[in-house]
């Protein structure tokens, strides 16, 4: 019964803070909006420019294969210098250099080149473009008007119309959760400090290590609630994204998380004196947790030692298991190792944070 009346306390005290509140409010619907319709990966009314040497039937027709709704085409350049002073105002993202004689030599089957220069100080604009525009001549080169030795056939699993509108969603709402999960345990013991009622809990007859565990377990179920309210208010309703494996299945795997999280919550909590101080720890834990996710970059591409240590990241295994059920719809029941890597990790933490902040305190 104490317990119950702790965890009453400390959500009604969460919810009198307003300034938490409206942030939480606001990470958790407006921030994932944002996120998910602001940022776009995917390459966009790009500006181009043509150097076309040949001004043949077939270079005209490789130049209208370049789709309005990916690029646009401002127009045709004459010589070097105008390609130099076009990418030095920024005014293209590229241009494509296509040389003289070029239907004579696709006609007698001679080898020819098409050039791609790119802007490289937009750098995620110039990959794009550079991948795109490949793509493009490459198809045109061994398709349509010749016969290809090869023919590639596109397929696009999961998200067939490779919009990043549904990575950006959940990957952003993924990071909100864990930044809660790490500040808000903290937070509530650390503002027990500071209003110098730890010491009344020391000596009165509330066990200590009952008063940590409220605390935790309710921010937990706080940050859980709110999570279930971003997938349906956020991102099933405002965005209209399909969370395709299921909500309940999502939020399984999230309460899982939360202990991993919450243990590490519970050191910021130890060694943190104020709130200025949490929030210094909790940015200061978080962004190494990010990096070895694998969120901001493939964990294939990182250092061996970064890979190794990724393995030891609890957000490395949520951020796989929760993208596999909200976009793949894989159930929960297929995520076994998953969650029990988790549950290990979150038991441990959680066990191991707890226990070091009664004793510091």
């Amino acid at each position: 019964m104490k317990f119950l009346i702790l965890l009453y306390k400390e959500i009604v005290q969460f919810f009198r803070n307003k300034g938490l509140l409206l942030f939480a409010l606001y990470a958790f619907s407006l921030d994932i909006y944002l996120a998910a319709t602001g940022i776009d990966l995917t390459l966009k009314n790009a500006s181009f420019f043509v150097q076309d040497r040949d001004f043949s039937y077939l270079s005209k027709e490789l130049v209208s294969r370049f789709p309005p709704n990916y690029f646009n085409f401002k127009g045709y350049v004459l010589n070097d210098s105008d390609i130099e002073k076009l990418l030095l105002e920024d005014k293209a993202v590229g241009i494509i250099r296509i040389p003289r004689d070029f239907e004579k030599k696709l006609k007698r089957g001679d080898k020819t080149f098409v050039g791609v220069i790119v802007n490289g100080a937009e750098l995620s604009s110039s990959f794009l473009f550079s991948a795109y525009a490949s793509s493009i001549i490459y198809r045109f080169l061994t398709g349509g008007f010749f016969s290809p030795p090869v023919e590639a056939e596109e397929r696009i699993f999961f998200n067939q119309d490779a919009s990043s509108k549904e990575f950006m969603a959940f990957s952003e709402l993924l990071t909100v959760i864990t930044l809660f999960l790490l500040l808000l345990p903290a937070a509530a013991v650390v503002m027990e400090k500071e209003r110098g009622n730890i010491e009344m809990v020391v000596v009165s007859p509330l066990k200590v290590r009952l008063f940590m565990m409220a605390k935790a377990l309710s921010m937990g179920g706080l940050v859980v609630l709110f999570t279930t309210l971003a997938l349906v208010g956020t991102i099933e309703w405002g965005l209209e994204i399909p969370v395709k494996g299921g909500v309940i299945d999502f939020l399984i795997l999230t309460l899982i998380y939360a202990f991993a999280a919450t243990g590490l919550s519970m050191f910021i909590a130890a060694v943190s004196e104020n709130m200025l101080q949490v929030s210094q720890l909790t940015i200061l834990v978080l962004i190494p947790i990010l990096y070895l996710s694998g969120s901001w970059t493939p964990i294939e591409t990182m250092p061996k030692v970064l890979q190794w240590l990724s393995h030891f990241s609890p957000l490395k295994y949520y951020i796989d298991g929760a993208l596999a059920i909200a976009i793949k719809e894989v159930s929960i029941g297929k995520l076994t190792n998953h969650m029990i890597i988790l549950t290990f990790q979150g038991l441990l933490l959680f066990a191991a944070g707890n226990y070091f902040l009664t004793k510091r305190i």
